[in-house]
């Protein structure tokens, strides 16, 4: 009997925890240059779902998705030193599977953003024009340059 209820402790014990399988850097160059004042740390995430740890019903975003997800909703002009986590949350028959990144966000400037939105109708904005028009269709073409 003592040895039936260490093992039930034991199950229970692990049925329910996280496991740590990876954390690696992402970018192995650092920034050129100091990162902004205003510049903080953010974190993107994605889960999935495995039954019994063999039947995989959906998994995590890739990283790749994460970093770009990450960098439009925090609305950040530059991400630096990204950290990918990758861990399972185990809980009786079900599996978490679990991938975060972290990275130093730094903010778009105010003073960018308006040349680069799109406007009101949510088209791109119009390039400049290359040439100016001529203005008389008729008259002869401009003499060529001496050599």
């Amino acid at each position: 009997m003592p040895r039936v209820s260490v093992f039930l402790g034991l199950v229970l014990g692990l049925a329910a925890c996280t496991l740590q399988h990876s954390k690696q850097a992402l970018s192995p160059e650092l920034p050129a240059a100091t990162p902004p004042p205003d510049a903080r740390f953010v974190t993107e995430e994605d889960s999935g779902l495995s039954i019994l740890g063999v039947f995989t019903l959906a998994e995590p975003d890739h990283y790749a998705v994460l970093f770009e997800r990450l960098r439009r909703d925090q609305r950040c002009a530059r991400l630096s030193y990204p950290q990918l986590d990758f861990y399972t949350d185990h809980w009786l028959l079900i599996a978490f599977p679990i991938s975060r990144i972290t990275a130093l966000c730094e903010p778009e400037r105010a003073d960018v953003i308006p040349a680069l939105a799109p406007d009101a109708a949510g088209a791109a904005p119009a390039a400049p024009p290359t040439a100016p028009p001529p203005t008389d269709a008729g008259a002869a073409p401009p003499p060529a340059s001496p050599p």
